[in-house]
């Protein structure tokens, strides 16, 4: 079997670059975090946990490239 012929399986989470919908603010969070995550300079609910993965509450500018 040659080397190129094995797929490695991209992963399922990433890196979310996250506006508050209340004062602007952009923050970067994991797609399954374990933990609320609330806005730095207003405390609004960001991302909320869940089982897998989180519910963005913000709005979602777009995944960071690995």
């Amino acid at each position: 079997m040659k080397r190129q012929n094995i797929m490695i399986p991209k992963p399922r989470s990433a890196f979310l670059s996250v506006q508050c919908e209340k004062c602007g603010e952009k923050t970067v969070i994991f797609s399954h975090t374990t933990t609320n995550i609330n806005c730095k300079s207003c405390g609004e609910l960001l991302a909320e946990r869940s089982g897998s993965l989180a519910n963005i509450k913000g709005k979602t500018l777009g995944a960071l490239d690995q």
